[in-house]
């Protein structure tokens, strides 16, 4: 498949699913002012606990899984006392 068909799948995959959401919402939609409770304002703690909290917990829970998920496999190599010689690249005695 090529990237112009991906791309246009990708568009009509997201053309079909937002008129479907569409056509569902507007099913579930009042009919007149009265068919729905009347609810209460929420108070501005309720709200900050409501998407505050789910924020915070969405940050939580993404840092525990890459601290779960994250590995740490370089081991370097112990020290060595000798050294490493490169060719035969010896001192010039005068």
């Amino acid at each position: 498949m090529r990237t112009p068909a991906r791309v246009l799948t990708l568009a009509l995959s997201f053309v079909t699913m937002f008129v479907a959401g569409s056509a569902a919402a507007l099913a579930d939609a009042p009919v007149g002012s009265s068919t729905w409770p009347n609810e209460d304002d929420k108070s501005s703690l309720d709200l900050l606990i409501l998407f505050g909290g789910g924020t915070v917990g969405l940050f939580v829970i993404i840092s525990l899984f890459a601290l779960l998920t994250a590995r740490n496999n370089y081991v370097p190599p112990p020290p060595s006392t000798e050294l490493e010689t490169t060719g035969d690249h010896t001192p010039a005695h005068h």
